[in-house]
């Protein structure tokens, strides 16, 4: 080898020296496939892990879902008692409890007529409250009547109707009204016969009477 070989040689070594030691820029199209590659592995990892978080949500949702009571469901209904569960003796207790405690009702008159075998008979001590059948004689007018032993004046007039029944039948004397007598306190008392008198006569008891009463 000559020196002139030489001389190019060392220049050979010494350019490829430099370009080995320069920094050589990549090629656009080069940058631009790495660039491509870096968002498609972002692309698949943002993929993964929307899926994972959706993965939990749904598992977690069908857990609550399989937990949770369903409020759709109706719930049941309590069972109503039964006829024969319920027993009819506080009914009857109570009518019966009623019953008893209402005061007896007392029968109200009807219309009397003249008995042909006589006069009805008298107490010796009447009930107060209680009616007794009576026939009032009212030949001298309807003043004074005899009845269990005492004298009642009548509290009023008492207007008397035509055509009453006498002791013997009708239009025969004495004159009669047949009602009832029913002693109210000590010494009160009514008279009232239904058909003949249009309201009841209201009685006092009196020591004495005229001859004609």
């Amino acid at each position: 080898m000559n020196d002139f070989e030489g001389r190019e040689q060392d220049e050979l070594r010494s350019g490829l020296r430099g370009l080995a030691d320069q920094q050589v820029p990549v090629p656009a199209p080069v940058r631009e496939v790495v660039e491509r590659g870096r968002r498609r592995r972002r692309v698949r990892v943002a993929g993964a892990v929307t899926a994972v978080v959706a993965c939990a949500v749904v598992a977690g949702v069908l857990s609550g879902t399989q937990s949770a009571p369903d409020e759709r469901r109706p719930a049941p209904a309590a069972a109503e008692p039964t006829a024969s569960a319920t027993s009819a003796e506080p009914t009857v207790s109570a009518a019966a409890s009623e019953s008893a405690s209402a005061p007896a009702l007392a029968a109200a008159p009807v219309r009397r007529e003249v008995d042909p075998a006589g006069p009805p008979a008298q107490p010796g001590s009447p009930v107060l409250g209680q009616a007794y059948p009576f026939d009032w004689g009212v030949h001298c007018g309807a003043r004074y009547l005899w009845f269990s032993g005492r004298i009642w004046q009548a509290q009023g007039e008492v207007s008397l109707p035509p055509g009453l029944p006498g002791v013997h039948g009708p239009n025969s004397a004495p004159l009669v009204v047949p009602g009832y007598v029913t002693v109210t306190g000590a010494d009160t008392a009514r008279f009232e016969a239904p058909g003949y008198l249009r309201e009841p006569a209201a009685l006092r008891a009196v020591a004495d009477a005229p001859l004609c009463a």
